[in-house]
């Protein structure tokens, strides 16, 4: 028998029972759509988390106190509940004793204020930065308008603010922002400038609700409690790993840690930022194929058993057959060809599934999706072997029925 009229044999046989053949094919179905799901969702994630996990400007990295970014590992150093606060002295240190470093600033943040102007005031959700003229820089933010913050701001602790663009549409609708009074936690602060606007984060969260002022008049408003972030900038031409290691000299020194002991600060740059990400997102792949394989082995379990309820129904179709001259292999390749053809149609349906789902949370939750040609590939491969794995007994078994004990089955 052909190839071709063997396929064709089988999806006679298959569509003659198609209730039955879909019900096999669930198990099928439902892994290898978990999977597409799970991976095209966070392939897309991982596209757009590359671009916004560069939170900070060319050549640069952070220092700060605890081992963790939005939620991520950055960091591996002694218990964070016996670390000290990072103080805006130490950007000093560094600009003065390495060598390395182009730029170096301090600053600190607190969130959740609201911005008033005459009779208009802004939700209370805005980020409050307060830094020094390095801030924009190291941090990847532009003006758009106006000036950033100066030296002489900072030592002068001028009551002067730099607005993101969901504040000045808020406030200043239809006025210039510069120049203009506004409120915050009780105090008066000149506008002398507007930041580019940067949009929504990959979670849809705005990156232009926040406001810059200088880290001397932060400390006025909040107190010098709190811990400062370092902001670094590595010369041009100056490996990263070796700037980073002169840093951590000089601030060892400074916080006076010991040899052999952890450092207690952590340091992290876009690299960083962005293994840590991927590593969280290749784990939880891992798990979803692990998921997916788990419904591929009773969907093969299931095709299996169907395809041993199929020898057993057809018994006197295989005697008769072999009667006129069927050959072992000819038989064998017949009920192989409806196994794999079985499992093969529960991954289309699979796929099918797995891209709805994917593209439906990518329509509501208005994140990006993104569909690797490997995981379609490694699909439609996986549900072949599974139909050729499950599809070997049951076939075998068909191929060696006696010919004459067949003709007698009822």
């Amino acid at each position: 028998m052909l190839f071709s009229e063997n396929i064709s044999v089988a999806v006679q046989q298959l569509r003659s029972s198609k209730f039955r053949s879909f019900l096999t094919t669930m198990g099928i179905t439902i892994g290898i759509g978990t999977v597409i799901f799970i991976v095209a969702i966070l392939e897309g994630y991982n596209k757009n988390m590359t671009a916004e996990l560069n939170v900070l400007g060319a050549n640069t990295f952070q220092v700060q106190k605890h081992d963790d970014f939005r939620g991520m590992e950055v960091g591996h150093g002694q218990k964070q509940a016996y670390r000290k606060n990072l103080k805006k002295e130490l950007a000093e240190a560094i600009r003065i004793d390495c060598d390395m470093i182009d730029g170096v600033g301090a600053e600190v943040w607190d969130f959740g204020a609201a911005i008033r102007y005459e009779e208009k005031t802004t939700n209370p959700n805005i980020s409050i930065a307060g830094g020094d003229p390095e801030f924009f820089v190291n941090n990847g933010y532009f003006i758009g308008s106006g000036r950033a913050l100066t030296w002489d701001d900072v030592a002068s602790h001028r009551k002067v603010i730099v607005l993101g663009m969901d504040v000045v549409e808020v406030l200043f609708p239809f006025e210039d922002a510069l120049g203009k009074l506004v409120r915050m936690n009780g105090q008066r602060f000149q506008v002398i400038g507007v930041l580019e606007e940067k949009g929504n984060s990959t979670f849809g969260q705005s990156q232009d609700n926040r406001v810059a002022i200088p880290i001397t008049s932060f400390e006025d408003l909040f107190g010098e409690n709190r811990s400062v972030n370092l902001t670094v900038r590595v010369k041009d031409g100056v490996p990263m790993d070796e700037a980073q290691s002169q840093v951590i000299g000089v601030l060892r020194q400074e916080r006076k840690v010991r040899a052999g002991e952890d450092n207690d600060f952590a340091i992290f740059s876009n690299e960083t930022l962005v293994d840590s990400f991927t590593n969280i997102a290749g784990k939880i792949k891992l798990v979803a194929v692990l998921l997916g394989m788990v419904s591929l082995l009773v969907g093969s379990i299931g095709v299996m058993n169907i395809m041993l309820v199929t020898v057993t129904e057809r018994t006197r179709e295989i005697g008769i057959r072999k009667a006129v001259g069927a050959r072992k292999s000819t038989i064998l390749i017949q009920f192989l060809s409806e196994s794999i053809i079985l499992s093969i149609i529960g991954g289309i349906l699979g796929m099918i599934l797995g891209f709805g789902l994917a593209f439906m949370v990518s329509v509501t939750l208005k994140i990006p999706l993104a569909v690797p040609v490997w995981v379609v590939l490694a699909s439609l491969l996986v549900t072949s072997f599974v139909g050729l794995a499950a599809g070997v007994y049951p076939a075998s078994r068909a191929a060696n029925l006696d010919p004459i004990e067949a003709l007698r089955y009822e």
